[in-house]
């Protein structure tokens, strides 16, 4: 077993001044040697730089003739400056601790520099603030290179040149003023006429990190113009602009706007017969009971919409009301509805709404009250001029994904009356939709598949090109499901219920009144004076 050195070493932790301390044991001690007190700073894992050679000679010749302790310096700690360089994950920082000197040489800005150099650090370095941290000598984590993240692009666009049009892509405002009495006018236009530019995607700018690779910013689509568009073309002399091809009405939809043939009826009663056609519809009187109204653009009746049954692939637009029977006579005797059933695309705006189902797209503005309806709205329902108390829902159901708005809720008689926001009314039929366009596409699929494998294997029967077509269809049909699985996502995400959803009674509400926002319910038995009803930590609160 080795012997125990007899030579302790302490450090003065204000000088750095390193000292050595000899107890001598025994009636005959051994002094100790130069070989012991080298073990016992390589003990402690210094150098034997720390020692200086007059202050060690000083030191043994004391021990040798010592007969009690001795404690001499022989010598000082040298701790040379030091730092580290820190990079983040994604290479867009890298950081900088220094440690001080402790009587040793301090770090340089080229020490730093050739270790950013050898680590591959050569873009965004901050000289400025190297420079301050190199002359304060001590710092912790502090970013001396950044990267430059790329700027995005902008988003290309479409801009109406017709501000009916541009009114009408901003209907998805619950607070937007409605002129009821501009309800019945139509925006119509001329061949050439320009209706809508394409503003293409802005490219962004590249950034780096800071090893100096590039960053590209995220691409953008550039979406063109939807196909398909009716009644338009674009400008020979500017494909980004979107031109009247015929005289009608403007609607706009997306990536687009279509123009509709527009057609005038006095009424549309048994006189007219029922109307379907491609186009806008107007009827400067009545759409009368039992009677059949079916277009692909807009509605517009001067007049009432009675227990008639209206679709529209744009608005709804009625200066009258939309009447159908009580429920006692929703049917005739010969088991024909008698309710009025209206459904379109865009918005319907009535000055009233009775014994009606109503789906629409995206709004429903009714002026006075609604009575005993099923509403369905993509986005928002509003009963009464915005920001009066005025308007009344009695009776029924509304259904809206973002808010329903109204003066009063329910009535004195409590009749059950319920209100739902937060979720898509329409969710089961956009599933639908896609559902059956699924099979049809794959149906497609399988068949062009049996096909192209078939003339693989029988390639005699490959005339005419066949082959080719069929492999060009089932590309085109594959690029079909690849974008419906993208739609269904996306549909899946919409979906998701809105807790942002509210519903407003700016009066009153009455009992027998049911809201229903996200999946959460509230009930009213008693009447209750108004207010905005809305999510607060999972539950409906009406203030």
């Amino acid at each position: 077993m080795p012997a125990e050195n007899p030579i302790q070493l302490v450090v003065d932790e204000d000088s750095q001044v390193l000292s050595a301390i000899y107890q001598p044991d025994g009636d005959n001690p051994v002094p100790p040697t130069r070989q012991a007190l080298e073990a016992a700073v390589q003990a402690h894992e210094w150098g034997l730089e720390v020692l200086d050679e007059d202050l060690v000679a000083s030191f043994l010749n004391a021990c040798h003739d010592a007969d009690g302790p001795v404690r001499l310096a022989i010598g000082a700690i040298v701790i040379h400056g030091s730092f580290e360089l820190d990079v983040t994950p994604d290479l867009m920082s890298a950081m900088l601790t220094l440690t001080p000197p402790r009587g040793g040489k301090p770090v340089t800005e080229e020490d730093v520099r050739a270790a950013l150099t050898a680590s591959g650090i050569v873009a965004g370095i901050l000289d400025l603030t190297l420079r301050d941290l190199i002359a304060q000598g001590e710092c912790e984590r502090v970013v001396i290179a950044e990267g430059k993240y790329p700027v995005p692009g902008r988003e290309g666009h479409f801009e109406s040149l017709l501000e009916s049009l541009t009114v009408r892509q901003r209907e998805d405002d619950e607070n937007a003023i409605i002129d009821y009495r501009e309800m019945g006018n139509l925006t119509l236009v001329e061949p050439g006429e320009p209706l809508m530019r394409r503003i293409p995607s802005t490219p962004g700018e590249p950034g780096h990190n800071v090893l100096g690779r590039p960053i590209e910013p995220p691409p953008l689509p550039d979406v063109p113009f939807a196909p398909n568009l009716t009644g338009v073309e674009t400008d020979p002399d500017d494909p980004d602009l979107l031109l009247a091809a015929i005289a009608g009405v403007p609607m706009v939809v997306p990536q687009g706007v279509q123009v509709n043939s527009l057609v005038e009826v006095d009424a549309v009663d048994l006189t007219s017969g029922n109307i379907e056609f491609d186009g806008t519809l107007r009827v400067k009187g009545d759409i009368t009971m039992g009677m059949l109204v079916r277009v692909t653009g807009d509605v517009v009746v001067n007049g009432t919409i009675e227990a008639a049954h209206v679709h529209a692939g744009g608005n709804i637009t009625v200066n009258g009301g939309i009447v159908g029977m009580a429920d006692t006579f929703t049917r005739d005797n010969r088991g024909n509805s008698r309710q009025a059933h209206i459904s379109c695309g865009g918005t319907v705006k009535a000055r009233f709404l009775s014994n009606a189902e109503v789906s629409a797209g995206k709004n429903v503005a009714i002026e006075r009250e609604v009575r005993q309806c099923t509403i369905s709205a993509g986005e928002s329902v509003l009963v009464g001029p915005p920001g009066s108390q005025q308007g009344a829902v009695t009776g029924g159901v509304i259904h809206a994904l973002k808010s329903v708005q109204s003066g009063i809720l329910g009535s004195m008689a409590a009749a059950p009356t319920e209100v739902r926001v937060g979720t898509d009314p329409h969710a089961a039929s956009k599933r639908a939709a896609l559902e059956e366009e699924r099979r049809d596409l794959t149906d497609k699929k399988d068949k062009l598949e049996k096909l192209v494998l078939f003339l693989k294997v029988n390639p005699q029967k490959n005339v005419n090109g066949v082959g080719e077509r069929a492999a060009n269809t089932l590309n085109q049909v594959l690029a079909g499901l690849t974008d419906l699985q993208a739609r269904e996502e996306q549909l899946n995400r919409d979906l998701m219920p809105l807790q942002s959803a509210t519903i407003t009674a700016k009066k009153r509400f009455y009992g027998g009144v049911k809201l229903f926002i996200a999946n959460r319910r509230m009930e009213f038995i008693e009447d209750q004076i108004g207010g905005r009803a809305g999510l607060e930590n999972g539950e409906i609160v009406v203030r």
